[in-house]
């Protein structure tokens, strides 16, 4: 996914989830967060809830000299895109896409 450097862009996509065996698991929200590219998320990381309607989650992202009011901001350099779904005792985090800054 490309943005410039002043968008305000939302993102929708799908968090269809399922246990093991394959049976669907359900969600009450999931959060997001904006990493460097090619890192993974840490204890340290901050995630941000996302707006979430079964099974779609949206999330408003900006570019670094949009207003950030409301958003994620990807850094100029770009970021990568994560959704994190906890369903006690287990949190699954999925990479979602890169963000590139154009």
């Amino acid at each position: 996914m490309e943005i410039s450097r002043i968008d305000r862009q939302y993102v929708e996509f799908d968090t269809t989830a399922t246990y093991g065996d394959g049976t669907p698991a359900t969600l009450t929200g999931v959060d997001v967060a904006l990493l460097p590219p090619r890192r993974t998320p840490a204890a340290d990381t901050t995630w941000t809830a996302a707006t979430y309607a079964a099974p779609t989650a949206t999330v408003l992202v900006a570019g670094p000299d949009a207003d950030g009011t409301g958003a994620l901001v990807v850094p100029a350099g770009g970021a990568d895109l994560w959704v994190r779904a906890t369903d006690t005792p287990e949190v699954t985090a999925t990479r979602v896409t890169r963000i590139s800054v154009v």
